[in-house]
């Protein structure tokens, strides 16, 4: 999927994705809900790579430091914002690549399995730098453990 900042919403405190293309969330069209509570049910741990990635003058500083001084909010499976703690992540020029990985806790409550995959991505802009001409997002495959 790709994100043109040009139609962010500056008013907006966070730029969610699915807001841009009217969508209600990220689809998943190899697994169904069925599919998935079994995962969730037989699983420990289950994990989702993420990456953003900007296009435009990678050479400009202010492109680079664009994307790296954003926020980046990511919202679960269950409609809830995943809590930073869960996310790992790493910054190299244009790029940022996230990992999230959620445990489960006891078989009678599977703790926070729920939270994947991931639903939506927003982004907390201070400023939108005018040499990023486009930010593209790929979810990696969901894994459960």
């Amino acid at each position: 999927m790709s994100w043109k900042p040009d139609m962010m919403n500056s008013r907006m405190p966070v730029q969610w994705f699915t807001q841009q293309y009217n969508t209600h969330k990220f689809e998943y069209t190899t697994v169904n809900v069925v599919q998935l509570r079994f995962l969730r049910f037989h699983s420990h741990a289950s994990f989702q790579h993420i990456t953003l990635k900007c296009t435009g003058n990678q050479s400009s500083p202010t492109a680079t430091a664009g994307l790296a001084s954003w926020i980046v909010n990511l919202r679960g499976d269950s409609g809830k914002i995943i809590d930073s703690r869960l996310i790992a992540v790493s910054r190299k020029n244009c790029e940022v690549h996230m990992l999230v990985k959620v445990r489960g806790s006891t078989e009678l409550r599977r703790g926070d399995m729920e939270l994947l995959p991931v639903r939506d991505l927003g982004m907390e802009l201070n400023s939108t730098p005018s040499n990023i001409s486009e930010i593209s997002l790929v979810l990696g495959p969901l894994c459960f453990l």
